[in-house]
């Protein structure tokens, strides 16, 4: 009863900041004024905040000791949970229809509600919709009074007391490291480079399927062998595969196919023809690792590797992991293959413990904590992924009590085997802030095995309103929150994805059965009432070859049909290709959404669309149109006033934005095909001023799209290229478009449409007004007439730029200072046919300080000198067609000196390359 007080505090306090946050809003406080709800409001605000008080020290207190002895606490706090939940959807349609009224002038808010909800009587509407709102506020009121009260009554000053005394900070223990080791595998490791070697003139495919229990370390070890540089020796060609329940033949082959070098197979669902393709392209010895198998078919397996025995390379090996002995017999029947892998050793196990601790087993430690440190390790089952989980945790709050806590945890008891991890793995949730928990537990609506890449996921979690922060940018408490989870080890890095492990997201199921529901190719699980994310995954389901109807699918979508939970669902996720049975019965479902924040979607059919247009409380949209007939964007998307995230980057054959997109003025991102360039044709873009990403922008002469549209833009991050500025025609003009206040922009490209667009004393001026933030990164100039701005030469103030293109800018006499840019990695000059000098001087500069690696000279024909001094981290040097040039002076540049005199080879790493110079003599370099 403790936790369930304790849970239903914390997410109180989180729904309550949420709500606080809304009532904040200048525009809500504006239209809460004008229905005279000012007053009853500022006094809830002030009961929210009393309450907040003591139900944001519950969770801390209980943790320290303090006891709760009213065991009906839990009944009212989650009500008063609901009541701020529903008074904060009120206000976000408040909000929505003040958007639209700002949009559609002579229409009132209310005007609008009542065409909206059906009602032919405004006055009666209006009285309703405000009647309700002072309802709940009056109702929220009383509520929170008496559970302040009560709380009050439980020891209020030790609760509090106990809050203050007791660290929440997730970044508490920053001072150890977290860099772990392998340990107790080299024995194992060996046993698997032993195989691969006896087996390098055999004929046939040698399968070694690496067995054990969850978290023990297969996949680990499986990536010790993948990296060995023996191993890389042995094999022309590496290949790794995540494979999880998901076994499909056609997706793996093309996932094989996708990994050979130089392998230029068609796009195809046909298995025959990848098949013919994979014995096309694997035509060297190769090593395939699949990891994490379930399937227990052998006619699929065998249907997977057809292609695979029929090559005539001998000595080809294929590692499995798997938990399952059943499909370790399936893949090879030679059982003295097997690798039963176990935990770690128990000699290894402790010191392996201290270093997911402390960063280093041999770390020193009073001799109490040692102790409560070994009692918790008897406890993990030698198993690593239960060591990283526990030790992380441990690793927060470095102290006697704490470790005691967590060492006497109620959560220990559940442990049914002997070899169960999942008591410490929900351990280590159970102890998480209740907004990692929150954000975490999220991902129980995404299939095992699923690649998270950061951004996307954050940008779900703000547009639920999980990351709500007062001052800092939401992205960036989104990330910082995203590394507090890695950082506790809930996600790995893959690649340039994360994952959950199985394990792990088992743990977000079991904790998240009754917010969060999955439909796919296995059982159907309970509906809860409560459900409030919905995951439609239809990858296992149809077939992609040859898509027929599949009956069983339509039955668990039928067991949702018709259901408050659709009503109430936040969020819904549907991925993969249906037929048109089953897209009818999609749309049915998407209908009767109403609450719905993230929508994400693929169709190939309109009738899917159909309803997106009445999701006013819509933050994420994100729509893949994977039929091959062209279709442009629907209008009514320029109506979701609340949208924040717009993603059509898979939409086939889009090429237009519809009028209107000005009007989305919360929006942050627009992710579009391609390159950006869509983003340049959204008038009056200056409108949308928490946009965050602009790729591109075109400078045109008719309204909403002057240069000064980017003025209003001050969050932008990332690159942004803008181009035909010979349509601006002053440095005022230029000025508008506020670039040197866009602090966090990293790239930027400007360009006129040629070197002769607009007289070249205008463009001057403009390049004046266009000043960047010092903190930019890479520049990029093109068909600039003018000469050398102030900015850029004498009063330089882009010592951070790390990248330098400057392209037909033929007027252009002088170059920045290089010697007091040391962060610079590459430099490009092309075209530059006034300049008459090129001088870098580094010897003020350690070596270690230097970045410059690649300079690029390519038609500066009136360019008759070179001089590199100390640019001794320059590994590629290339000029041509530089006629005028006639000495190339290179002194202490190591790398390059060593090609000239040496006559070493050129490669991709080091190179120097001369061409169309004619003036400049054999034995050309002075050094």
């Amino acid at each position: 009863m403790f936790d369930a007080i304790v849970l239903a505090s914390a997410a109180a306090t989180w729904v309550i900041n949420k709500l606080l946050n809304s009532l904040s809003k200048a525009a809500i406080k504006a239209l809460l004024k004008k229905e005279d709800l000012d007053q009853e409001v500022e006094k809830l605000k002030n009961a929210l905040q009393r309450a907040n008080l003591v139900l944001g020290a519950v969770p801390v207190g209980v943790a320290a000791g303090v006891k709760i002895e009213n065991t009906n606490l839990e009944e009212p706090i989650q009500e008063v949970q609901q009541l701020a939940t529903e008074l904060t959807k009120y206000l976000d349609e408040l909000e929505y229809y003040d958007i639209k009224d700002k949009n559609i002038p002579k229409k009132s808010w209310m005007k609008t509600i009542t065409h909206a909800v059906g009602h032919s009587n405004p006055t009666k509407t209006d009285k309703v919709y405000i009647a309700r709102i002072r309802a709940i506020v009056e109702k929220l009121h009383n509520l929170c009074g008496n559970v302040y009260e009560a709380l009050y009554a439980e020891k209020l000053g030790a609760i509090i007391r106990a809050s203050k005394t007791t660290s929440t900070d997730t970044r508490e223990a920053a001072q150890y490291s977290t860099q772990t080791k392998v340990f107790s595998r080299d024995n194992v490791k060996n046993k698997i480079l032993e195989v691969i070697s006896t087996r390098a003139s055999s004929d046939q495919v040698s399968i070694i399927p690496i067995v054990g229990d969850g978290g023990v370390g297969k996949t680990t070890l499986a990536q010790l062998v993948y990296n060995d540089l023996e191993v890389k020796s042995k094999f022309d060609i590496m290949i790794w595969i995540y494979v999880s329940a998901n076994f499909d033949e056609v997706k793996l082959t093309q996932k094989i196919l996708e990994q050979i070098p130089e392998c230029g197979h068609k796009n195809t669902n046909s298995l025959a023809g990848l098949q013919h393709d994979m014995n096309k392209f694997l035509s060297k010895r190769f090593l395939l690792v699949l990891d994490d198998m379930w399937e227990e078919s052998e006619g699929r397996w065998d249907k997977l590797l057809a292609p695979i025995r029929a090559t005539q390379v001998k000595g080809n090996v294929i590692l499995v992991t798997t938990r399952s002995l059943s499909v370790a017999r399936i893949t090879t029947r030679t059982e003295a293959d097997h690798i039963n892998l176990d935990g770690l050793d128990e000699h290894d196990f402790f010191p392996f413990f201290k270093r997911c601790i402390f960063g280093d087993e041999n770390f020193q430690v009073q001799r109490k904590l040692l102790k409560i440190a070994e009692d918790i390790a008897s406890k993990l089952n030698r198993n690593p992924l239960a060591a990283k989980s526990v030790g992380s945790l441990l690793r927060r709050n470095v102290n006697v009590e704490d470790w005691i806590r967590i060492r006497d945890s109620d959560e220990w008891r559940f442990n049914e085997r002997n070899d169960d991890i999942m008591p410490a793995l929900k351990l280590s949730y159970n102890h998480l802030p209740y907004h990692l928990q929150l954000l975490f537990s999220y991902c129980a609506i995404f299939p095992k095995g699923y690649k998270f890449e950061k951004e996307e996921l954050i940008c779900t979690w703000i547009a639920l309103g999980f990351v709500v922060h007062e001052r800092k940018k939401l992205e960036d408490q989104g990330s910082d929150c995203f590394d507090d989870l890695v950082d506790w080890s809930f996600f790995h890095k893959h690649e340039q994805y994360f994952v959950v492990h199985d394990l792990m997201h088992d743990v977000a199921q079991e904790v998240m059965v009754k917010k969060c529901l999955i439909i796919d190719c296995l059982d159907l699980r309970k509906v809860f009432p409560s459900t409030c994310h919905l995951g439609i995954w239809t990858e296992l389901a149809y077939n992609e070859q040859s898509i027929e109807r599949n009956e069983d699918f339509e039955e668990k979508l039928d067991a949702i049909q018709d259901k408050d939970i659709l009503k109430r669902l936040e969020s819904l996720i549907l991925v993969g290709l249906y037929d048109e049975n089953c897209s009818a019965k999609l749309a049915t479902i998407i209908e009767q959404l109403h609450y719905v924040r993230v929508l994400r979607l693929q169709f190939n059919d309109d009738i899917l669309l159909a309803s997106v247009k009445k999701f006013i409380h819509l933050r994420y949209l994100e729509l893949r149109y994977t039929s091959d007939m062209q279709k442009p964007l629907p209008k009514h998307i320029c109506e979701l006033y609340h949208l924040q995230i717009l993603d059509v980057r898979h939409w086939n054959g889009l090429n237009d934005l519809p009028e209107g997109m000005n009007n989305l003025v919360n929006l942050r991102y627009l992710l579009v095909p391609g390159s950006g360039s869509l983003h340049s044709k959204i008038s009056k873009v200056g409108d949308l001023e928490f946009l965050q990403e602009l790729k591109e922008f075109r400078v045109q002469k008719k309204d909403g799209f002057d240069i000064s549209q980017l003025g209003n833009l001050k969050e932008i991050k990332g690159s942004l290229s803008i181009l035909d500025l010979e349509n601006v025609t002053s440095k005022e003009e230029a000025t508008r478009a506020g670039i040197k206040q866009k602090k966090h922009l990293r790239t930027l490209s400007l360009s006129w449409g040629s070197a002769s667009a607009s007289p070249a004393a205008i463009q001057e001026k403009v390049m004046e007004g266009l000043k960047p933030h010092e903190n930019l990164a890479h520049l990029t100039v093109v068909n600039y007439a003018g000469a050398t701005p102030l900015w850029f030469a004498k009063n330089l103030s882009l010592t951070n730029l790390e990248s330098l293109h400057l392209q037909d800018c033929a007027t252009m006499k002088l170059l920045p200072p290089f010697q007091i840019m040391p962060f610079l990695r590459t430099l490009s000059l092309v075209g530059l046919s006034s300049l008459k000098d090129f001088q870098i001087d580094f010897r003020s500069y350690e070596k270690d300080e230097l970045e410059l690696s690649e300079i690029e000279i390519l038609n500066c024909s009136a360019l008759p000198s070179i001089g590199l001094h100390s640019c001794k981290a320059l590994t590629k040097l290339s000029i041509k067609d530089c006629g005028a040039l006639t000495k190339l002076s290179i002194a202490n540049c190591e790398a390059l000196a060593s090609l000239e005199l040496e006559g070493t080879p050129s490669s991709d790493q080091l190179m120097l390359n001369i061409q169309g110079c004619s003036q400049l003599p054999s034995g050309f370099i002075s050094n």
